[in-house]
């Protein structure tokens, strides 16, 4: 065997170890059925005092006192947010909303 080939050979014992390693995290991180406010923040990527803020408007789980939050659970929070701009432009440009005008004629109060 080469110096190359040794070397390359290596290189992907080591890729492959970290591709284990973040297999094994991901799958530790998966197993969880629900997430406090601290890990459901981060995976968000928003600060914890939002979600505590406006928990009442938002999915989650309550087991007890303990509000907790599911994959689905921050899914759903993900899309509630969901902005897509060219959508909201293409609805005001709508036909149906271009045609309807108020009437010139003016109306006489009694």
């Amino acid at each position: 065997m080469t110096t190359a080939n040794a070397t390359d050979l290596a290189a992907l014992h080591g890729l492959a170890a970290v591709v284990r390693m973040l297999a094994r995290t991901d799958d530790v991180a998966e197993t969880r059925l629900h997430l406090g406010y601290d890990e459901a923040a981060k995976r968000l990527n928003i600060p914890e005092k939002w979600l505590r803020e406006r928990i009442s408007s938002l999915p989650h789980r309550k087991l007890g006192k303990f509000v907790q939050f599911t994959e689905e659970d921050l899914r759903s929070i993900s899309e509630m947010h969901f902005v897509q701009p060219h959508q909201r432009a293409a609805e005001e440009e709508s036909p149906d909303l271009l045609a309807i005008r108020p009437s010139a004629r003016s109306r006489r109060r009694t």
